[in-house]
């Protein structure tokens, strides 16, 4: 089995504020503002879990005070993705798995969750 590699402390990105972590922990808790990216629903088929049960994991990560980091832009200027936040999260199953989530207006937000990338080094939790 291979080591699971994770970002270094200083390279990581900033964390995300506490009201974007309330607005995550919100929309989860109240299932009319949490929706679903096509990723997260590609992988909850795969997955063979429920979308409940994804929120369930994102409130569980919160509550155990487990990071939530904002999201650097992929052309490499170091810049952030607006009102976009990530974290490692681990699922029911036990596994742990890629978690995007995009803030939007009205308290409400879009999940996007996927199989952590090989090669790619991974966020602590």
């Amino acid at each position: 089995m291979q080591k699971c590699q994770y970002i270094r402390e200083h390279d990581l990105p900033p964390p995300a504020t506490a009201e974007e972590i309330a607005q995550v922990r919100n929309a989860c808790d109240q299932r009319g503002t949490a929706s679903f990216g096509r990723s997260a629903k590609e992988s909850l088929s795969l997955w063979r879990i429920s979308e409940a049960q994804i929120r369930g994991s994102l409130i569980r990560h919160i509550t155990l005070g487990r990071r939530v980091f904002h999201k650097y832009k992929n052309d490499s200027s170091g810049d952030l993705i607006p009102r976009d936040v990530q974290a490692n999260v681990t699922l029911p199953a036990g596994f742990d798995v890629y978690v995007e989530v995009a803030l939007m207006g009205e308290g409400m937000i879009i999940i996007y969750a996927h199989d952590h990338t090989p090669g790619k080094l991974l966020l602590p939790q």
